[in-house]
């Protein structure tokens, strides 16, 4: 949360809670190519000649045959291992953030990305889970707002205490009244003047005053 507190906190404002980006996110590529790797290692350990030659015999055939799914194999694991530790860099560059006013999400190593949105402008907020999210529990939770693009709490540990939580803060803030500009200057409402009845004393016409008190 150091970006977040350091560059984005306005004055009066607080954090109240800090979603996590779940671990899964740095092995969610691993984890969806093991049937792949799978596949590859059975047609591996079981290979048999596929094509004949009368030029090349049984052993070389298969001998190839090997070699081609040695060299997929290795080179699918070379690609996952990168995703993989660009996974890691993102997961440590990530940063969630729901404070008394705003939530607040930055992403990105090199080229960062920061979202926000008011809590008093957010319009619905969605949470979607799949079979994998449901097991590990995370979640994507998006928020939909007064026009602009919708910010995602991508893969969000929890994300039903997330959804709670911002529903708490937006019930919060609607109970709190604000009243804007300087008490002093506003006048109290003028009570209008109640016309007496002229008073005649020994024949003589006096006029009384409002508030005279005679």
């Amino acid at each position: 949360m150091k970006f977040i507190r350091k560059k984005n906190l306005m004055e009066g404002e607080e954090i109240l809670y800090v979603p996590l980006l779940h671990w899964a996110y740095t092995v969610k590529h691993m984890l969806l190519s093991l049937p792949f790797f799978l596949v590859l290692l059975i047609l591996w350990l079981t290979a048999d000649p596929v094509v004949y030659s009368s030029m090349l015999t049984d052993i070389q055939v298969t001998q190839a045959y090997q070699d081609l799914i040695r060299y997929i194999f290795i080179a699918g694991v070379l690609v996952v291992l990168v995703i993989f530790v660009c996974r890691i860099f993102q997961y440590l560059c990530t940063e969630y953030g729901v404070t008394n006013k705003r939530l607040i999400l930055k992403k990105g190593v090199f080229r960062i990305t920061v979202a926000e949105i008011p809590t008093d402008r957010i319009e619905s907020i969605y949470c979607i889970q799949g079979i994998l999210g449901r097991m590990l529990r995370y979640g994507t939770v998006c928020i939909s707002g007064v026009g602009g693009k919708m910010p995602t709490f991508f893969m969000a540990a929890r994300p039903y205490a997330l959804r709670r939580k911002i529903v708490n803060i937006i019930e919060k803030n609607k109970t709190i009244t604000v009243v804007h500009g300087d008490m002093s200057r506003i006048k109290p409402p003028v009570k209008p003047v109640v016309e007496q009845e002229p008073i005649y004393r020994y024949g003589t016409f006096v006029r009384v005053l409002p508030n005279s008190g005679k």
